[in-house]
């Protein structure tokens, strides 16, 4: 995985302008965004951060950030991104490994984890690690992909590799490279609650794809504005509904750390 995104830093962002990536950012953030504290005193952790997509806006809103990730690559391009945008004062550049961290007990503010648990094989170990270093009270958003979703994506292309998938005799390979290691609403849950967690709720996000659309179009960087718009709101309905957890191609928990 190191390696992986090493080799993808230069070019990781140019995903973001794909239809795909445009609705689950919007969506993304539309659910983050109220849990993001905005005084300049708290300290946020951006965990697997990446180039720094989601810690520049964090950071906007005004409290200091850590960004973590165990890709060189990766951090190199955040640290440029950080440097044109004049955050140097308020993020942290870390290369670090989620399964041990080296931040103290309840160091952070605001634990944000987006999009990087499925590529760990150690999810537990993973949790209890920010769970570990996140304030007691404090609120925890973590991102998980649909087992259920992703076997029904498979099933038109390998319906025997679909069925590997959806009863976890294996993981799915992304890119013919990157093992998948998915979970189901029910698993995802019990992990978060068994590791110390009050979980408020879990939202589905990216509904209408991959299922809803042609590859080629969840790809493409050429689409009206008005699609998009419409393709947002009809996410957010569906987002906003508890029963419709199942249908999303990922899930985002909100939860916060019990106290004693």
């Amino acid at each position: 995985m190191k390696k992986y995104y090493d080799d993808k830093g230069s070019t990781y962002d140019d995903y973001s302008k794909q239809l795909w990536s445009r609705v689950y950012d919007a969506v993304t953030w539309k659910i983050t965004e109220p849990y993001v504290p905005k005084n300049s005193g708290a300290l946020v952790f951006d965990a697997a951060g990446g180039t720094g997509k989601w810690t520049l806006p964090i950071a906007k809103c005004g409290p200091r950030v850590v960004l973590g990730d165990i890709s060189p690559g990766m951090l190199k391009v955040a640290e440029e991104k950080i440097t044109r945008k004049g955050l140097q004062d308020r993020v942290q550049v870390k290369e670090c490994d989620l399964r041990k961290l080296d931040f103290g007990d309840e160091t952070f503010d605001l634990v944000f984890c987006e999009h990087a648990l499925c590529f760990i094989k150690e999810q537990e170990t993973v949790i209890k690690e920010l769970v570990r270093v996140l304030k007691a009270g404090h609120p925890l958003i973590l991102t998980a992909q649909n087992r259920y979703v992703l076997a029904l994506s498979l099933i038109s292309e390998d319906a025997d590799y679909a069925f590997k998938v959806l009863s976890k005799e294996t993981p799915f390979i992304m890119r013919q490279s990157l093992k998948v290691y998915a979970l189901s609403p029910q698993e995802f849950m019990q992990m978060l609650e068994n590791n110390g967690l009050r979980v408020d709720r879990i939202v589905g996000k990216l509904f209408t794809m991959p299922l809803g659309f042609s590859w080629e179009t969840l790809t493409s960087e050429k689409f009206s504005e008005e699609l998009f718009e419409k393709i947002v709101r009809v996410e957010l309905e569906l987002a906003s509904k508890p029963d419709t957890v199942c249908l999303g191609s990922h899930f985002q928990a909100i939860a916060h750390k019990r106290r004693s």
